[in-house]
């Protein structure tokens, strides 16, 4: 940690890196192992803007690792990454007054913001809830590996989720002695739950006999209401601990909700484009590695930047075969609405083998209004996106 202790001082890293209990994210790597994968990417950037391979101001970038280290890590690793690709970077080119994050030059200017983007406030409370529900399960020794799906007002460190779990663990010991090999339980509240052992299987409804289908309607009725659901299977062998597994039910379980993250990024992305100059070299990195457990893909972020996919079928006329049209996007994707950006960089990152990785993907605009860079320029700023080669400046642009 040489160059980071030059940056941040030797009294900060004793206090917050070194120190038996600390808060701060390297402190809290250093404690895990010394000689981590995360700490050594850290110096080295910390090194490389040092020797002056990206001008700063070191004062400030200093005081804002120590407050917003990992937001500005990502920062610091484009301006980086940048900087080895040949182009002069500058970050906070206008501070004290606000601004792009960076000013990379090579030739052009490129004005580039940066965002983490991390789970939303709905996705943020499920996942401290799910770590809540580990934390109270995962050590027990169990032979039975368990689902939960819950809606989200089981909230973390809540009364009703203590309560669902000890209910859970009451139901684990009955099922061990009793040596049942699956049962679902249905959770309503304190004191409040019924237990179906077995396979779960669709109802079938006696249609022929009204009393009888009456009840059936009303117990099926009854397990959809239920807002938390465990489900257990024997695995067959003794366990130190219960595999545990979490996912979230919706207001209505049964009503599959679409996912609206590309909405999100097409949000922020709005938001970052404003910090960029008009008409400009504009490029906007973002920063998705926590969005992991949200199974981000390639198509979330191709709908947020260039439009909703559809499909629009064409009804046969008489006489005619039935035929498909050709799927498109609605021009309500993000580049349609500036002519500040060129370009969007979605990073994520990584440890493998002990080395911590960074993987950019660029995304050009397909809106001919904006600066359209060149496969050159696209390729200085990460690996442009499968397929998308057509939109550099070489290549004619269909919005």
């Amino acid at each position: 940690m040489e160059s980071l202790r030059n940056l941040l001082g030797d009294e900060w890293i004793k206090q917050e890196v070194l120190s038996a209990d600390p808060e701060h994210l390297l402190g809290r790597w250093h404690k895990k192992n010394p000689d981590n994968p995360f700490t050594r990417y850290a110096d080295d950037l910390a090194g490389f803007i040092l020797k002056g391979g990206v001008k700063c101001d070191l004062a400030r970038l200093a005081t804002k690792l120590k407050s917003e280290f990992v937001e500005t890590l990502v920062e610091m690793g484009y301006a980086v990454f940048l900087a080895k690709q040949g182009f002069q970077v500058t970050m906070e080119p206008t501070a004290p007054e606000a601004g792009p994050g960076l000013l990379a030059v090579r030739g052009s200017e490129y004005y580039v913001e940066v965002r983490k983007v991390g789970l939303d406030e709905a996705s943020a409370a499920a996942d401290l809830a799910t770590q809540d529900v580990f934390n109270r399960l995962c050590s027990r020794p169990s032979r039975y590996g368990v689902l939960i799906s819950m809606t989200d007002e089981y909230a973390a460190h809540s009364r009703q989720l203590k309560q669902a779990v000890n209910t859970v663990v009451t139901v684990l010991e009955d099922l061990t002695k009793r040596h049942v090999r699956k049962a679902t339980l249905y959770y309503y509240g304190a004191g409040k739950h019924t237990l179906h052992e077995g396979d779960e299987a669709q109802p079938h409804f006696d249609y022929a006999d009204g009393k009888k289908l009456a009840a059936q309607l009303e117990e099926f009725e009854h397990l959809k209401a239920a807002h938390f659901i465990a489900r257990f299977d024997d695995s067959g062998n003794e366990n130190d601990h219960t595999p545990v597994a979490v996912h979230p039910l919706g207001e209505h379980p049964y009503q599959v909700k679409p996912s609206e993250t590309h909405l999100r990024l097409r949000e922020i992305l709005q938001k970052k484009s404003k910090q960029l100059p008009k008409a400009s070299r504009g490029i906007i990195v973002l920063d998705i590695t926590d969005l992991a457990k949200l199974m981000v893909d390639e198509e979330t972020i191709m709908n947020a930047v260039y439009g909703d996919l559809q499909v629009i079928i064409k009804m046969p006329s008489d006489g005619e075969d039935f035929q498909w049209a050709d799927m498109n996007r609605k021009t309500n994707g993000f580049f349609l609405k500036t002519t500040r950006v060129s370009a969007v960089v979605v990073e994520t990152a990584s440890i493998a083998d002990d080395v911590f990785s960074v993987n950019r993907e660029v995304f050009p605009t397909n809106n001919p209004q904006a600066t359209v860079l060149t496969t050159e320029e696209l390729k200085a700023l990460g690996t442009i996106a499968e397929d998308l080669e057509n939109l550099c400046a070489e290549k004619s642009i269909t919005p």
